[in-house]
Order: C-alpha cells, then structure tokens, then sequence
C-alpha cells in the first residue's frame, strides 16, 4: 500500500489535473450540444473521439462510458448500438489523461430539450447531495462522513417525493460518492489509517464527488432514470475547489440542449 504522503499532489501534478480536467470538461460540453435523438450510443462515443483526437491529451483515462434510456441506471455502461430515443436521458462518464493524471466527469442530460418532470426530481435530488457534499469539504472532513452526508441528502429527497422506502436506499444508490484520483483514476491510496480510522483530508487531496441514483424495474413513473452527476475536486486550506468545469444546474443543461 503506498504511503498517505502520496495523496498529497504537489503543483506540477496538480495543474497537469487542471489541464486534463479542461480538456474532459470541453468534450463533455460537446457531447451535451447539438441533436443526438436517433444516434446510437456508440455513434455518439465515435463523434466525442474524433474532437478527443485533436486535442494535447495524452489518452482516456478509461474507457468511455455511455448509457440512454433503461441503460442510464447500468452503473459501467459500455456504449452499445441502442438508439437514442426522444424523452430518454443520456448519461456519459468519461475522462482524459495528461502528463499522466487523469480526469474523471460524468454528466446526465435529457436527449431531447428539457428534462421530463420526474427526471428533473430525481436530478435535483442529485444535485443536491453533490453540490452540499462539496460545501461540506475541506481539511479534517473524511471521505467516509461526506459519504454519509450524501446518503442523508439523497434519502432526504426520496422519502420526500416517496419514491423508495427507508430502508432501500443501498439498492439505488450502490456505490460510494468518491474515490481519490490522480495517475490512476482510482488512485491506489489508502482510505483508512492503521488504526482503522478514517484519513482526514489535507490541502493538495483530489477526488471525485459522485452521487447517483439507479432507478430500474419499478412499476411507477420513476422507472428507467439513472442519474449521476460526477466532478474532480482540490482541497485547499479552507474548502475546496472544483477543478472539472461543465454544465450541471437544471437551466444550463436545457440551455445546451436548446440546440
């Protein structure tokens, strides 16, 4: 196991995660814009890779991840020859490397113009536990206790629009809301000490913030909504900063899709 010193980035590894950050952050705003109804989900992986083609990156950070429809609650969903469909949303989690630091984005977004009144739920719902989960960073918080946070918010927000019942949140939501990140998109650092506690976050950490809901064989409106909403972040000396840059607030999303 490497040494806890290793999640600390030093500044050249930092600002090449900055660069490869831009650089993902420009092919997931492509990839919201323009008409995407009737391509298939490896139709637009393909279109995404030629403009990943002309820039300084140096390779995918892994392999991309596209998803439409039903396929968006498929937590890995390699992209397939499904067609996208009017009404459906599309879910793309992709990341470059540069100077040998990857990045690591996810974006949900309506195929269509706007997102349907129970995607929107469930989306704000997401946002939501994202976006208090970064407010909630800074040095001496623990992975572990914003994990925690982010299945408060994320219950929180189910119960109120009685979507699942207490006790079912794991089932929807069956992964944590952050890894480290560095050369390796999963960046082999420890997330817990010898003494079994939690490591505390220091100034220089990076990693992903993740929320997502998985909504799949249900009998109700919810059904077929997977959403994840997924950003690199840099803890500084007093919070935290977020270093990927794409559309996510309801209105910015609609405002891409309003091609």
């Amino acid at each position: 196991m490497r040494q806890k010193s290793s999640l600390i980035k030093n500044k050249e590894a930092v600002k090449a995660m900055r660069t490869a950050c831009g650089i993902s952050s420009q092919l997931h705003t492509l990839s919201m814009t323009g008409a995407v109804v009737g391509l298939t989900e490896k139709e637009l992986a393909q279109k995404i890779s030629r403009v990943y083609e002309t820039t300084e990156a140096g390779s995918w950070a892994y392999p991309m991840l596209v998803g439409a429809g039903s396929r968006t609650t498929i937590i890995h969903a390699q992209p397939t020859q499904k067609k996208i469909k009017e009404n459906e949303l599309v879910l793309i989690d992709m990341g470059v490397k540069y100077k040998g630091f990857a990045s690591d984005i996810t974006r949900t977004w309506p195929a269509g113009k706007k997102f349907t009144k129970e995607q929107k739920t469930i989306y704000d719902i997401v946002l939501k536990a994202q976006k208090e989960v970064i407010k909630a960073t800074r040095p001496g918080e623990t992975l572990t206790g914003l994990h925690a946070l982010s299945k408060d918010i994320l219950l929180e927000g189910l119960l109120r629009h009685k979507v699942i019942a207490k006790d079912e949140l794991s089932e929807v939501f069956p992964h944590k809301t952050s890894h480290w990140i560095g050369r390796l998109v999963h960046d082999a650092c420890p997330y817990f000490n010898e003494d079994e506690t939690a490591v505390k976050l220091e100034a220089g950490m990076l990693f992903t913030v993740e929320p997502g809901l998985y909504l799949k064989k249900r009998k109700d409106k919810y059904n077929n909504i997977g959403i994840r909403i997924e950003d690199v972040v840099l803890v500084t000396e007093d919070g935290c900063e977020v270093i990927s840059s794409v559309a996510k607030e309801v209105d910015e999303v609609e405002e891409l899709r309003s091609y």
